[in-house]
């Protein structure tokens, strides 16, 4: 799993003004914390920040967090955003160790074009994420699921999905995660059959047809009685 680095520095947990001046500063406020320790406010490079965010485009991204002459390796837990701007205003950070199991949020992706799409009908996916447990240094980026063999009206469960070794769904209640909606597509075979059999492009005559002529001649020729 790519890991990348960044600077920080201890900083006043304050008011939202000091959080402010830390934002003023060029920096963005955040907090760095452990299970089972108290956490520590922090001052992050936010333009470091920012460019890592835009090359991984992956929540799950472990950063390396120099603060005071110690690296920590860091989950990022939770990421507070300026509904505008859409700039990077707060963070949480998680530090890991290796072998350290976390519980993360993951993508849910499709591969393959399933033969329920073949037949007419239109894959969805009815759960874009799932929730699962792994080792912190070997997050999956997706859960990919391959829906080759999918059919229109089946589904897939989330107890279904393949997960590398290690890597564990979590759920309290099994659930469909992907299906193929939509009827088959009807091909009325004998109409396009009788339509290119008949002379000039018409259809054939009905069933039944050719016997009927030769009565009604029959009956034209048969004597009147007397």
């Amino acid at each position: 799993m790519e890991t990348f680095s960044i600077n920080a520095e201890t900083r006043p947990a304050g008011t939202k003004g000091d959080a402010r001046k830390v934002r003023n500063a060029g920096s963005t406020p955040g907090n760095l914390y452990r299970a089972g320790e108290a956490a520590k406010a922090v001052a992050i490079d936010g333009k470091a920040l920012s460019a890592i965010f835009r090359k991984t485009n992956n929540p799950n991204t472990i950063i390396s967090v120099s603060l005071e002459g110690v690296v920590h390796p860091c989950l990022v837990r939770e990421v507070q955003r300026n509904p505008l701007s859409r700039k990077v205003e707060h963070i949480d950070l998680l530090a890991v160790k290796a072998g350290e199991r976390v519980s993360v949020r993951v993508a849910v992706t499709a591969s393959g074009r399933a033969a329920g799409v073949r037949s007419g009908g239109q894959l969805r996916l009815l759960a874009r994420a799932v929730n699962i447990e792994c080792e912190a240094f070997s997050i999956p980026k997706v859960v990919d699921v391959d829906v080759t063999s999918l059919e229109i009206g089946r589904f897939i469960k989330a107890s279904q999905l393949p997960t590398p070794e290690g890597v564990n769904i979590v759920f309290s209640q099994d659930f469909n995660v992907v299906t193929v909606e939509g009827k088959v597509k009807e091909v009325v075979e004998e109409a396009a059959a009788d339509a290119k059999a008949a002379p000039g492009g018409k259809a054939a005559p009905a069933k039944g047809a050719a016997k009927a002529a030769p009565a009604k001649a029959a009956a034209k020729a048969a004597p009147a009685k007397k």
